[in-house]
């Protein structure tokens, strides 16, 4: 009797160890992997381009986002802020030239702030596309979640979304330095170099803040083929595959236990 629930006991834990392999195999993601959308963060100032589903064929406007808890002695009552970036599409869609940026808006939240004044909303090719503006509304710094443009993508009507190995094919909105030469009859220009210039007088004294510098990051989100929705066909097949490798997997332990034991009896 003690021999026979020794059996049943072995059996049971190689079942349990089999359902717990199966189920670390299905979290394994081969997919891409989509960028969380950043949450305040005291003295960090981020850009986040959201992540987009497309297809083919398709134009679409892909929010640009500021997310922003950032303060310095300058930042009380600022002669003026700077804002600006350059916008590109990166990545395997963009490289066949199957995604196109076509315009650059700016959001009406941003057009709201004290002060705006816009430089430039320019798409230029494919790796310079402007978007520049000056406000005196320093909140621009405090900001949860504060729409800056939407940046018009089109798709071609020959992309599919995949890879010739069936992986999906990648691409991604860029945040990248402002690029300020094409507004050099501009009076501020002189100090931008960077994606955010705080300046207190027309002196120049400014604070200046550059991405890799700890306090500006990017979110870049990815524009990818729109996933498949499988049918309930589909869903109850993939069912009936994962109870099926449960139930082989429980009896397999029990041959390999029994084959195990059954010597000793």
């Amino acid at each position: 009797m003690k021999k026979i629930l020794a059996i049943l006991l072995a059996a049971l834990m190689v079942f349990t160890l089999g359902v717990t392999a199966f189920a670390e195999g299905e979290e394994e993601n081969t997919g891409i992997l989509l960028p969380e959308f950043p949450a305040q963060a005291e003295g960090e100032i981020n850009f986040v381009s959201e992540n987009t589903y497309v297809e083919a064929g398709g134009t679409y406007d892909i929010p640009v986002y500021l997310v922003s808890n950032y303060t310095s002695e300058l930042c009380a009552d600022p002669e003026y802020i700077l804002v600006g970036m350059n916008l590109t599409l990166i990545g395997q869609a963009f490289d066949a030239n199957l995604m196109t940026i076509k315009a650059i808006t700016p959001s009406a939240e941003v057009q709201a702030l004290a002060g705006y004044q816009l430089f430039g909303a320019d798409v230029v090719d494919g790796f310079t596309n402007n978007f520049n503006f000056m406000v005196t509304d320093a909140s621009i710094l405090n900001q949860e979640k504060l729409l800056l443009a939407n940046v018009k993508v089109e798709v071609s009507p020959e992309y599919t979304g995949y890879n010739e190995d069936g992986t999906e094919m990648d691409c991604q909105l860029e945040i990248g330095a402002a690029q300020w030469d094409n507004y050099r009859d501009t009076p501020y220009t002189a100090l931008a170099a960077s994606q955010i210039e705080i300046c207190n007088d027309t002196t120049y004294e400014y604070d200046c803040i550059d991405i890799g510098g700890g306090v500006i990051s990017v979110v870049a989100g990815h524009v990818i083929v729109t996933p498949p929705v499988p049918t309930w066909e589909e869903r109850l097949k993939a069912w009936a595959i994962e109870q099926a490798i449960k139930i082989l997997t429980f009896f397999q332990g029990i041959t390999d236990v029994l084959l195990g034991l059954l010597p000793t009896l």
